[in-house]
């Protein structure tokens, strides 16, 4: 198809989804800084059709949810580009090769970076329901997708999976597409690193206090804090007050260093941990709640000594979530950012003394190797509702 062609024809798509009444997601966070990271790596000139490895990746994504079809697709400001699929036609194949990005179902998962996009019936989902109304709607039910994030943590487009029926996927099965998503970017990123040598070469030169970051797509979040900490630095000398701050924390480090569980840092009276980083290991959840566990237990343990000194008591609190988080150092500090971390600050906050505090993602990665009392849905702060648990005891 010619240049003119081809403009005439996205434009012809274009005034194909308004008369079907598709409303293009709007207002999305860091769009420019996204965008920014996709023509960075250059992946829109990308040319992947005699690539087989990711038509492979593709074939595995619908060997392990029993879905038919599978794409990888790339999102430019205003346009989707499928580089590999599988289980398509030619001719249908050919067609999505390149779309107005307004049409496509994959610019749904720009609004939540980082988190998977699954829409059981895109018949009834308002986003989509739409979309048979188009002249070369593909019949499809059933939709899920896991963003392709590339290192630095910015949305570079998505992996998807199709059915004709509508269905759902299971905690593994959308923890299988996340793992293929991550190969696919490490994939990209080094396609685009024999091609981009003049930018390698330009960012290697970094200012000595230059952020360096790494994304992660899972990994575990511990928060812990004192109950009543503010009453006693009201009510306690601070040296007292440090040193057994001090002697707590070290206990807590000791523990998560057992758990194979990283420190994050310590603000005052609380403490952050993370697990999966930088193996992203798959039982991060699991070595997390661990360490959960065991701090639990070294605080009453403690407790039971400081009673009989006629000291007062330290109840701690702990929350716990899994999610994607952007890891990272400036000098010799090590930190992380994201929702996730959030999320996790949350739980902890709304949770109770001497109780841990877990999301229902975290109790996804446990898969059943746990005792949970589920608390039911709760609001968290500016993050709505969200059904939670409280960790009794590992299996």
């Amino acid at each position: 198809m010619e240049k003119m062609g081809k403009q005439e024809f996205m434009e012809m798509l274009r005034e194909e989804g308004k008369k079907a009444g598709i409303e293009p997601v709007k207002n999305l966070f860091n769009e420019d800084q996204r965008l920014a990271e996709v023509k960075r790596l250059g992946i829109l000139d990308l040319d992947l059709s005699s690539e087989r490895r990711y038509n492979s990746l593709t074939q595995v994504a619908t060997y392990l949810t029993d879905c038919p079809q599978s794409t990888i697709n790339i999102l430019g400001s205003d346009v989707q580009q499928c580089k590999a699929g599988f289980g398509f036609k030619p001719e249908e194949f050919d067609m999505m090769k390149e779309i107005p990005r307004e049409i496509s179902i994959c610019q749904f998962g720009l609004a939540k970076p980082g988190q998977p996009l699954i829409i059981e019936n895109l018949l009834e989902d308002e986003r989509t329901k739409h979309f048979k109304n188009m002249p070369f709607d593909l019949g499809f039910s059933f939709y899920a997708s896991l963003p392709l994030m590339s290192s630095r943590g910015f949305s570079l487009g998505t992996l998807c999976v199709f059915d004709i029926n509508p269905k759902n996927l299971s905690h593994q099965q959308i923890d299988g597409l996340r793992l293929i998503s991550d190969q696919i970017v490490h994939m990209l990123e080094r396609e685009s690193d024999s091609t981009n040598t003049s930018y390698t070469e330009e960012e290697s030169v970094e200012e000595p206090s230059q952020m360096k970051g790494q994304y992660y797509s899972e990994t575990s979040i511990l928060f812990a804090d004192f109950v009543g900490f503010t009453n006693m630095v009201e009510n306690s000398d601070p040296g007292e007050l440090l040193d057994t701050l001090n002697t707590l924390f070290s206990g807590f480090d000791r523990i998560i260093a057992k758990h194979n569980v990283r420190k994050v840092k310590t603000v005052g009276d609380c403490y952050m941990c993370v697990g999966g980083i930088p193996s992203q290991q798959k039982t991060h959840a699991r070595e997390v709640c661990a360490a959960a566990i065991d701090i639990l237990k070294f605080v009453d343990g403690t407790n039971i000594q400081y009673e009989a000194l006629g000291k007062p008591r330290w109840d701690v609190r702990i929350g716990i979530h899994s999610g994607p988080v952007i890891a990272g150092t400036a000098g010799n500090i090590f930190d992380i950012w994201g929702d996730a971390v959030n999320i996790a600050s949350r739980m902890e906050s709304s949770g109770e003394s001497g109780k841990i505090h877990i999301s229902e993602k975290t109790k996804d990665y446990l898969e059943g190797c746990a005792n949970l009392t589920h608390r039911g849905e709760i609001e968290l702060k500016n993050k709505g509702k969200w059904s939670t648990f409280f960790l009794e005891e590992l299996k």
